[in-house]
């Protein structure tokens, strides 16, 4: 199987695991989002409505999510396979 398969593959396992072995971790990235929502409204000095401050924290939330899937990937790869991989 290819490196970017496999990578994919593991991608999708950790996005299955954080809503049930990891649901602590996704617990946790949603509440950095908020704080960090937070510190934007509040650095910024921008005012948003409800709605608008949980689109926030579902983008960055979101992001964080991504980025720790793909970091689980790219990590099982690299135990797989002995070799760093570069995105």
């Amino acid at each position: 199987m290819k490196t970017g398969d496999l990578i994919k593959e593991y991608t999708l396992e950790a996005n299955l695991k954080l809503n049930d072995q990891y649901n602590g971790t996704k617990e946790a990235i949603r509440l950095i989002a908020e704080e960090k929502a937070g510190i934007f409204i509040m650095k910024g000095d921008v005012g948003l409505r409800m709605e608008e401050k949980q689109l926030l924290i579902d983008i960055i939330a979101g992001s964080m999510m991504q980025s720790f899937s793909l970091g689980y990937g790219v990590g099982k790869v690299e135990g797989r396979t002995k070799k760093p991989v570069y995105l």
